[in-house]
């Protein structure tokens, strides 16, 4: 996993936004603890809804699929699909070890829609209430007349090879005091299929919907400003920059301010 000083800006959203984070088991059932899943088919999707915010622990307990694209210990969830584009964020909190997360988005015949790749999780250090973690983050349509969808959280056999080099404490109290970071190492995490994570779901409106069914609001300065960070950022998480360019020059002839900065800390992160 890349490690950079750059912090991931958290996803904005125009539609819908979230404000209380539950606790959700990801624990298969007594009977299926042992059960080695090799099909998605056999998989039980625990529903949560949208926008929301969802704090779970994938263990030894936890359903397991091994396949060509898991290898272990996974999570499995639906969503609604009906509320237009959804910004889906996952963040996987490190110690001495860390889940590395693959998310595959499926419709209902396990179909798959949309991915975020190991590759396109970035290390962001701990700072304020966050541990050090793994992040991700992607927005998509899902198709139409489809219900709900599907998303499996796992890790692959390569990832399970590769670690995550965490920033010292001491080197980050350093830095956030603008002062030398002392010459030691930095700790490792070693990639596991068990850890603790975070599910953040957002709705983002689509632009054409929501101009047709709403002509009569026009949207705040800070939701169109939050609507294009959040665009912005998650155009170069998903290597679009073309689209994320576009974005900016967008945004920078509405007079968004911190829409460069956003667009040089993402591909910086990226690097």
């Amino acid at each position: 996993m890349k490690k950079t000083l750059s912090m991931l800006i958290v996803a904005a959203l125009l539609g819908g936004c979230v404000t209380n984070t539950e606790t959700v088991t990801t624990q298969a059932p007594t009977n299926a603890v042992n059960t080695v899943n090799t099909s998605l088919a056999n998989l039980q999707w625990l529903p949560l809804s949208a926008p929301s915010s969802s704090k779970f622990t994938i263990d030894a307990n936890s359903q397991k699929l091994v396949d060509n694209i898991s290898a272990g210990n996974i999570a499995a969830f639906t969503l609604p699909a009906d509320q237009g584009a959804l910004t889906i964020k996952l963040d996987s909190f490190a110690k001495k070890t860390v889940y590395a997360p693959v998310v595959s988005v499926y419709n209902e015949k396990n179909a798959l829609i949309a991915t975020i790749p190991a590759e396109n999780f970035n290390y962001v250090p701990a700072a304020m209430l966050m541990d050090d973690h793994l992040s991700g983050a992607i927005t998509f349509m899902p198709p139409k007349d489809t219900k709900e969808i599907r998303v499996l959280i796992s890790t692959t056999r390569d990832a399970l090879t590769e670690t995550t080099t965490l920033l010292h404490p001491a080197k980050a109290s350093a830095i956030a005091r603008n002062t030398q970071p002392p010459a030691i190492a930095d700790p490792i995490a070693t990639h596991t299929d068990m850890g603790r994570l975070e599910l953040t779901v957002m709705t983002v409106a689509d632009d054409k919907q929501y101009q047709a069914e709403r002509t009569d609001y026009a949207p705040s300065p800070e939701e169109r400003s939050s609507y294009y960070l959040n665009s912005i950022e998650n155009a170069v998480n998903n290597g679009d920059l073309n689209k994320a360019m576009k974005l900016l020059d967008e945004a920078e002839k509405l007079g968004i301010a911190d829409a460069r900065p956003t667009f040089i800390n993402a591909v910086e992160a990226k690097k």
